[in-house]
């Protein structure tokens, strides 16, 4: 070894340092890191100023209710996320403990319920180190306070702080029950089909096309009274009521294709509206992604056509 290399203490003066620069630099608040660590913000910012001194570098930018990291802050949030990650796994794999990998995901209701829930069985099957923790949200979170580590959205996969795997793409379609469908079908046009009871679902923080804006698309007009038997704000309950019989509901694929393979559901008209959008993994954007968080990613993108 050389004798010049200095030891890693004499490289590192304070890892009690690396520590709290590491929850401030991920959260990009001082308070936040300061509770996640029990200690106070005060002691927070007091061992980020005594690190910068050490380094002779800023590591934040501090402005007014805002705090973002420097280039030099950057690399090291890089390099302290990555090391910290992989003592973390190395620790648990030396210990033998039955440890296993918590992922905290986010959805709608209706996919979490309609598309992941089935599909619990393979990704325990596929990756048995994860366990997962699903929150149904109505409004799309801050991934960067929220604690959330893959929220599946829909959009364009443009999202500022995140970095967005692109997982299927949104198709619309008409859907009864077959009941329904034997009741009042066939129908052999579109201007037939709305004249029937229809489900409205409004959403009131995502935009989510009804049945004026699917028509609109369709470049068929909008009738002055569309025949709305039952609105309601609940993308779930609206594919439920459709199952019962209540009306023809708007459908997403592949969504309801459980409840079609079931036969709950029958598509009523053989015309799809395909919107642009697509539904995507959405992780916070930065280094230090845990491996388990790429996992359950890669996974939900290798599933999403099935």
């Amino acid at each position: 070894m050389s004798h010049d290399r200095r030891t890693f203490r004499q490289s590192v003066p304070s890892l009690h340092g690396l520590i709290l620069f590491e929850a401030a630099a991920r959260h990009l608040n001082f308070s936040t890191a300061a509770s996640e660590l029990s200690i106070t913000q005060p002691a927070v910012s007091h061992g980020i100023k005594q690190l910068e001194a050490t380094l002779g570098h800023p590591l934040f930018v501090r402005e007014h209710r805002t705090l973002s990291l420097t280039t030099q802050g950057v690399r090291l949030y890089s390099a302290v996320a990555s090391g910290f990650g992989t003592i973390t796994e190395t620790l648990a794999e030396i210990s033998g403990s039955v440890h296993r990998d918590k992922i905290v995901a986010s959805a709608s209701t209706v996919l979490a319920t309609e598309w992941l829930l089935p599909r619990l069985g393979k990704l325990r099957q596929d990756h048995p180190n994860l366990q997962i923790e699903i929150r149904c949200l109505d409004r799309d979170p801050d991934l960067a306070s929220s604690g959330i580590d893959v929220h599946i959205r829909l959009g364009d996969g443009h999202w500022p702080g995140c970095s967005s795997t692109q997982l299927w793409p949104e198709h619309i379609v008409p859907v009864c029950s077959p009941e329904f469908l034997e009741r009042h079908g066939p129908f052999s046009s579109i201007p037939e089909l709305v004249s029937h009871p229809l489900i409205h679902y409004i959403d009131p923080y995502r935009l989510r096309p009804g049945w004026g804006e699917w028509l609109r698309a369709l470049n068929v007009p909008v009738p002055p009274n569309l025949p709305v038997a039952l609105e309601v704000n609940d993308s779930l309950l609206a594919q439920k009521a459709a199952e019962r019989g209540e009306g023809l509901v708007l459908g997403q694929r592949p969504i309801i294709d459980q409840a079609l393979n079931a036969g709950w559901l029958k598509v009523a008209f053989d015309h799809t509206l395909e919107t642009g959008r697509h539904h995507y993994a959405v992780t916070a954007s930065g280094p230090g992604i845990r491996r388990a968080v790429v996992q359950f990613r890669d996974w939900l993108r290798a599933n999403a056509s099935g």
